[in-house]
C-alpha cells in the first residue's frame, strides 16, 4: 500500500473553510514535518497593516494539526473521524511583518495514541522568528 500524500491530501479538503479563505498553501506534511505559507494580504492585517496575530496563530496551529493528522490517520489515507482537534495552544509573538510570505514549519514533541503535542515556528521571508506556538491535540476515537 502506497503511503498517503498528505500534502496533497489536505489541499483536496480545504474548500470551503477558514484555512482556505486566509490563502494557506501547503508545501509539505508527513507525521514528522510540515510546512505552511501564507501570503500578506490586507484581510489579514490589524489596523496598522501588520499581519492579525490571528492570523499568525492561525497558521502555526494549521501546522500543528497537519503533522497531528498525518499521525493520527497514519497510512489508512484521510480520515475525519481521526482529524485532531486542538485542546490547548500556547503562543508567544515576537515580531510583525507588513509584507511578503509566511513560513510555519511544524514538528511534534510527543506522539501518543491519544494526544500529540506539536511546537511550531512562524518566520516571516527573511528568516525572522515572528513566533513561537505549541499545540496539544486530542486524537478522536482512540
Amino acid at each position: 500500500m502506497d503511503r498517503p500524500d498528505w500534502t496533497t491530501e489536505f489541499a483536496q479538503h480545504v474548500a470551503g473553510t477558514m484555512i482556505e479563505a486566509h490563502g494557506t498553501r501547503f508545501v509539505e506534511i508527513s507525521a514528522e514535518r510540515a510546512v505552511l505559507e501564507l501570503d500578506w494580504k490586507a484581510e489579514l492585517t490589524q489596523m496598522t497593516g501588520l499581519f492579525h496575530a490571528g492570523a499568525i496563530i492561525s497558521l502555526a496551529d494549521e501546522a500543528c494539526t497537519a503533522v497531528a493528522s498525518a499521525h493520527a490517520m497514519g497510512d489508512g489515507g484521510w480520515d475525519a473521524s481521526r482529524f485532531p482537534l486542538t485542546i490547548q495552544l500556547s503562543a508567544n509573538l515576537i515580531r510583525n511583518a507588513s509584507s511578503g510570505t509566511l513560513v510555519a514549519e511544524a514538528s511534534p514533541i510527543h506522539k501518543g495514541r491519544t494526544t500529540v503535542v506539536v511546537q511550531s515556528t512562524v518566520k516571516d521571508e527573511r528568516g525572522r522568528l515572528l513566533a513561537t506556538v505549541t499545540a496539544t491535540q486530542i486524537i478522536p476515537g482512540r
